[in-house]
């Protein structure tokens, strides 16, 4: 049996830290079937780079810029069956940008939590797996 290959772009997922709280999205997945809770993330367009994609996901789902950005990592997000290569980095010293710019398919919501216990609240494994470099750099 031949398992389909989904081909996607990279992507980067922020572990954006405000004080003892983490900035959290929440928004409709179809693959959960409902609200999930995780990390700004996205995509890159063709010609950006990651840390460009980064900055330009953090002002577009939470309407946030950062004066500190860390290159955290990165890992296949599901190496079974996608080409999807995802770049962690966690954002600090947040303030408010211009207006989010969601795109039209996205009900983003955000949310701050605190860092006690964020791994358990945590829908998805990326935003999972990049709390845990976060975790491991400090």
């Amino acid at each position: 049996m031949t398992i389909p290959l989904v081909d996607h772009p990279d992507s980067v997922v922020i572990v954006a830290v405000e004080g003892d709280q983490l900035v959290c999205v929440r928004q409709t997945r179809p693959g959960s079937g409902g609200v999930t809770l995780e990390l700004p993330s996205g995509k890159l367009e063709p010609g950006e780079t990651a840390i460009e994609a980064a900055t330009r996901e953090l002002a577009e789902e939470c309407a946030l810029g950062a004066d500190e950005w860390q290159d955290l990592g990165a890992f296949w997000a599901v190496p079974a069956y996608s080409t999807e290569f995802v770049h962690v980095y966690a954002a600090t010293r947040l303030w408010a940008a211009a207006g989010s710019a969601l795109n039209d398919d996205e009900d983003v919501e955000v949310e701050r939590i605190p860092l006690v216990g964020v791994i358990e609240r945590l829908s998805d494994a990326v935003s999972v797996a990049a709390v845990a470099l976060w975790l491991e750099g400090r």
